[in-house]
């Protein structure tokens, strides 16, 4: 799956960047692997913590109070933030509970939310995945590139 994202980052002239929380830096892992990734993989941030995410991606405190680090909301704003921050043409945002528990009541252990942004649009999805850690970030991390090709190459 990323090898085709990759093709079609290149073959476009187009450049990607992520903003991870939840998977810890999986989706960079799965993109560097590829030979040629530096082409058109710009870099990301690994913004696991609340700190992270205000002091490092940019995101208002007030924003994360109202919306907890777990929402839609503030994985739009991660993928926009990080869009700008490499000035990349798409970005992947990510975050999401792993558990076994969570920050609050605003999302349940297994949810998560992917956001993408283009140029000129901004696609957001919640999932819900209860398992180990480690297949927890796979599955997220599978999901991100399978949302990518549906929303971005395949339409």
């Amino acid at each position: 799956m990323i090898k085709k994202i990759l093709d079609y980052l290149i073959t476009n002239n187009k450049t990607i960047s992520f903003a991870e929380s939840c998977t810890g830096g999986n989706l960079s892992v799965s993109i560097t692997k590829i030979p040629g990734a530096s082409k058109a993989f710009n870099g990301s941030i690994v913004s696991y913590s609340r700190y992270s995410k205000e002091n490092i991606i940019g995101i208002e405190k007030n924003e994360i109070d109202i919306f907890s680090t777990v929402s839609q909301e503030i994985a739009i704003k991660m993928a926009e933030k990080v869009k700008e921050k490499f000035n990349s043409d798409y970005s992947i945002a990510v975050t999401g509970n792993a558990g076994p528990s969570t920050d609050g009541p605003e999302s349940i252990v297994g949810d998560y939310f992917i956001a993408i942004s283009s140029k000129s649009e901004i696609f957001c999805e919640k999932y819900n995945f209860v398992s180990s850690r480690e297949d927890f970030i796979k599955t997220v991390t599978d999901n991100s590139f399978k949302l990518f090709i549906d929303k971005i190459i395949n339409r």
